[in-house]
């Protein structure tokens, strides 16, 4: 099954225009990562799969292309340092007094719920059965299959091992097998929902005092990367914090954050 040029170019654009992913280097990739899929979807070339990808409403096609497209890859506790800097700087400091409304975090870009699950636990342990009142996790991702899954909250005995053990023992439940399942008081401290950050819309509802958006820039362009940096600010409450990927940067953007560590940044008051 071959990768026509304007098989290839077709859904470069479609990625891009709609999702901001930017596929303009990555034609071997698609070659070998989806010519098995687009045959065991019945598909005999290339052009066909995408017409019907552009025609899917449903949003579920894409949901599958952007998992084999990206690196879904993610465990609890990574880059640990960031959970470190969410503690010191923003929990602890509200421990006794925390805002009107309680701290409001945003997961920008969830995957199956790790990160959005490790700060709802650091919040848990911080705050303890008052973690309601003082916490609310949004959690965001544009693949409907790592939502579902995020959202069942059941994971693996060997993810749950890198955990600190108290934290093991004190937000899990035996599920099935070796598999493990988030306590109800920590799942309930987070809302998953679909969410396209490449969309004009739906950035104006919430404003928040962190946003966690780690390791997504690194599929998009500059422009792209402009535009998403502008919306991040919007939604931060004057103080808030953003936090990149440790292998990311606002260093070529224009922006109006200003750095306070590697991967660590704040707007202005």
């Amino acid at each position: 099954m071959e990768l026509t040029n304007k098989d290839f170019i077709r859904l470069k654009n479609f990625m891009y225009n709609n999702y901001g992913i930017n596929l303009e280097n990555k034609r071997t990739l698609i070659e070998t990562r989806l010519v098995m899929m687009v045959k065991r979807l019945g598909f005999t070339d290339f052009n066909s799969y995408i017409d019907s990808l552009m025609q899917d409403k449903s949003g579920e096609q894409v949901s599958v292309l952007v998992e084999k497209l990206t690196t879904n890859f993610t465990y609890f506790m990574r880059e640990d340092m960031h959970y470190e800097f969410l503690k010191d700087e923003v929990l602890v400091p509200n421990l006794r007094k925390p805002p009107i409304g309680g701290i409001k975090i945003w997961s920008a870009a969830s995957s199956t719920g790790e990160e959005a699950y490790c700060i709802a636990m650091l919040a848990s342990s911080i705050f303890g059965k008052t973690s309601k009142l003082k916490v609310s996790i949004t959690a965001s991702d544009i693949s409907n299959n790592v939502l579902k899954q995020a959202k069942s909250g059941i994971y693996t005995e060997d993810k749950i091992a890198k955990l600190p053990p108290v934290w093991a023992k004190n937000f899990f439940q035996k599920a099935n097998g070796k598999n493990y399942e988030i306590i109800e008081s920590v799942k309930n401290l987070v809302e998953f929902k679909y969410f396209n950050l490449n969309n004009n819309i739906g950035w104006e509802k919430s404003k928040y005092h962190v946003i966690f958006c780690r390791n997504v820039m690194i599929y998009f362009d500059n422009p792209t990367n402009q535009r998403l940096a502008k919306r991040l600010h919007d939604s931060l409450k004057p103080g808030g914090y953003l936090i990149i990927g440790m292998s990311e940067s606002l260093s070529n953007l224009q922006t109006d954050f200003e750095r306070v560590k590697p991967s660590v940044y704040r707007k202005r008051l």
